[in-house]
């Protein structure tokens, strides 16, 4: 599994410690500012780290219960468009992986199977009994998938959102441009992850996490995507993305009549549309719907798309 090494560990302390009036302030700052936006949720003790958790709606209808998982980087508020309209219809959860958002330090295995047993954790400590209807956005699409594999028998349905395919990080498959873009785009998060003590990240307004929202809670959003746990926990979970693709690969194939429904992003290239396409072959009951005007962040896009898809299955 690849991880942060000892010598990229090693510069970041260098860097701080040559930078120790910044990393003052970066640590006074990101202090401050956790204190000034509450968290909407409640920390949750999943055993070494706390994980954030928005729960809202009832159940009292005895309908499942809906779990939100957000794309790479992405925390609870990427659903803040969708999960009130939920919760007038069931109970809902939303989190904050380890690492982003309001959740403390990141896990040392950011995998799927990682991210996976956090959750199944959270959903203990919370008392959040199946079946569960899973939507996962982007590589969100990859942890309920291996959730519904996993744990068959409590899933009810699943909606993946623009989820990515895992043949996306097998290197096996990597043209030219994939390898260049994999290459900078991990280029980029190590530099985020060793200049975030000194605030450089902060400076440049960088941030970890997504956009478009609207503009108050955008601005929570990047406020805590400065935070030098964001850029670790991104960093680390992008490192990972072969060992949680391979996870994918040699899990148990999903239960033939599992319903799914794909969400596609009509304004994605022809590459990451062919693989929408093959997520097509998941179940026998798996459907796709093209969302012709959106982009990859399609809960933010056309957040209604996603309210439909997701009530279209719990109403089954």
């Amino acid at each position: 599994m690849s991880k942060i090494n000892f010598t990229e560990s090693l510069l970041r302390v260098i860097i701080s410690l040559i930078g120790l009036p910044f990393t003052l302030i970066q640590a006074a700052l990101s202090k401050y500012f956790l204190h000034q936006y509450k968290a909407p949720g409640e920390l949750i003790s999943v055993g070494t780290h706390h994980l954030h958790a928005i729960v809202t709606g009832s159940s009292s209808s005895n309908l499942p219960t809906i779990l939100l998982e957000s794309g790479m980087g992405g925390c609870a508020l990427d659903w803040s468009l969708v999960q009130p309209e939920l919760a007038k219809h069931t109970k809902v959860l939303s989190y904050d992986r380890a690492g982003f958002g309001w959740s403390t330090t990141p896990i040392s295995e950011p995998t799927c199977e990682g991210y996976l047993r956090d959750l199944r954790q959270l959903l203990i400590q919370l008392e959040l009994e199946p079946p569960y209807i899973l939507v996962g956005h982007s590589y969100g699409g990859m942890i309920m998938r291996l959730f519904a594999s996993a744990f068959p028998e409590e899933v009810a349905g699943i909606i993946l959102v623009d989820s990515t395919h895992e043949q996306r990080f097998i290197e096996s498959t990597f043209n030219q441009t994939r390898y260049e873009e994999r290459l900078r785009h991990l280029r980029r998060l190590r530099l985020g992850y060793l200049l975030s003590p000194i605030g450089l990240p902060r400076l440049f307004k960088q941030s970890i996490g997504a956009k478009r929202l609207p503009p108050p809670v955008q601005h929570t959003v990047n406020t805590l995507g400065y935070r030098n746990n964001a850029y670790k926990a991104a960093y680390l979970e992008s490192l990972c993305t072969i060992e949680s693709a391979l996870q994918l690969v040699e899990s148990e194939p999903l239960a033939s009549d599992l319903p799914i429904r794909v969400l596609s992003a009509g304004r994605q290239n022809q590459e990451w549309q062919e693989s929408q396409k093959r997520l097509l072959q998941l179940t026998a009951k798996t459907r796709q719907i093209i969302v012709q005007d959106s982009w990859h962040s399609i809960q933010l896009y056309q957040p209604q798309a996603v309210i439909d898809s997701v009530l279209s299955l719990l109403h089954v």
